[in-house]
């Protein structure tokens, strides 16, 4: 009797390692990226006596001023550190060498090199006539696009503005898309509260 339980358990052992092997080869997991947890932003008043503008920021842009070779143009980065992203802000002058069709005509060049990696650009135009700022976004679509956010702010008479947002890494925007929507949020409240004094 017992050499028949014996047998019988050896069997169903032997049985249910056998049919629990599979064949198939393994294959390695696909790399992952870390939860990013993101920051819940307050908005504070962007308000530096060299610019002729105001605006707001969210409190985790870290202002830093860029050197120039030239007196009039003026450049600044928001850095979003926690995000490794960096948005690049020009400001220049509308004098008759830098018209407002010349300063458009150069956005749409910096657009240009985007193509190549873009799936497309999204266009969409601002206009408050009240605070007279007036404007284009573009979104730039695509995983490896390196400035997926960029825009520019007129008065259409004495100044331009121009703001790109920048990875500081190698893009891979699938993986980034919680934050870069998060940045193009805070992006957005810059336009929306933008003000000339």
């Amino acid at each position: 009797m017992y050499k028949f339980v014996g047998k019988t358990l050896l069997i169903i052992v032997l049985m249910s390692v056998l049919y629990s092997c599979d064949n198939a080869p393994q294959m390695p997991k696909p790399s992952t990226y870390l939860r990013l947890d993101l920051l819940k932003p307050k908005y504070i008043t962007f308000d530096n006596n060299e610019y002729p503008f105001t605006f707001m920021s969210p409190d985790y842009a870290v202002y830093q001023k860029m050197d120039s070779k030239d007196k009039d143009i003026k450049f600044f980065n928001l850095n979003f550190d926690k995000y490794n992203f960096v948005a690049n802000v020009t400001f220049l002058p509308l004098t008759s060498d830098t018209s407002l069709r010349t300063s458009v005509k150069d956005c749409y060049t910096f657009l240009k090199r985007h193509e190549k990696l873009s799936g497309g650009i999204v266009e969409r135009e601002y206009a408050d006539s009240k605070k007279r700022v007036y404007g284009t976004v573009f979104e730039i679509k695509g995983k490896d696009v390196v400035s997926p956010y960029q825009l520019y702010i007129t008065d259409s008479v004495k100044y331009f503005v121009r703001i790109a947002l920048n990875s500081n890494f190698i893009p891979n925007n699938d993986s980034c898309e919680v934050v870069i929507n998060q940045l193009k949020k805070d992006i957005d409240n810059i336009i929306t509260t933008f003000e000339w004094r």
